[in-house]
């Protein structure tokens, strides 16, 4: 004797696979704004990094001698010869034409400029990127020195 053998699935597993299917989907899709938002914040960061990465750059190309706001603001360094405060000046308008403007790329976006001098032939110099995410303030600060050698 044998028995007919059906082939097939059973109601019960078509619905446990589609609950696991769906439960996947669910899962999946609560993620997809979060880590769009991650991203979001990391590329603003790397921004916000890179444009003073590159002023430091230009800045440490000047040389000791020529950290004067006036030298800088005649090389598009820094936007005035005015300061803010004290030894510090505002780089926002400046490389517009690379996209490299605080104020263009970055939400909110401004930049500053310190130079001090720290000690005899021997400057400071400090950028400083503030920025906006999820109106919240984000500030990203680099530094360096600038000997006269």
């Amino acid at each position: 004797m044998s028995r007919s053998r059906k082939s097939g699935f059973s109601l019960l597993e078509v619905l446990s696979s589609i609950f696991i299917a769906a439960a996947c989907a669910t899962v999946l899709s609560a993620t997809i704004p979060v880590a769009t938002k991650s991203r979001i914040r990391a590329d603003y960061s790397n921004k916000a990094t890179s444009i003073a990465q590159r002023q430091l750059e230009r800045i440490r190309g000047q040389g000791y001698a020529n950290l004067t706001p006036a030298s800088l603001y005649a090389d598009g360094i820094i936007d005035n010869v005015t300061p803010v405060s004290a030894n510090t000046y505002t780089f926002n308008s400046v490389d517009t034409s690379t996209n490299d403007s605080c104020s263009q790329v970055l939400p909110g976006g401004s930049g500053t400029v310190t130079i001090v001098q720290s000690d005899t032939d021997l400057r400071q110099v400090t950028v400083t990127i503030n920025y906006n995410m999820d109106n919240r303030p984000k500030t990203v600060v680099l530094g360096t020195m600038v000997a006269n050698l």
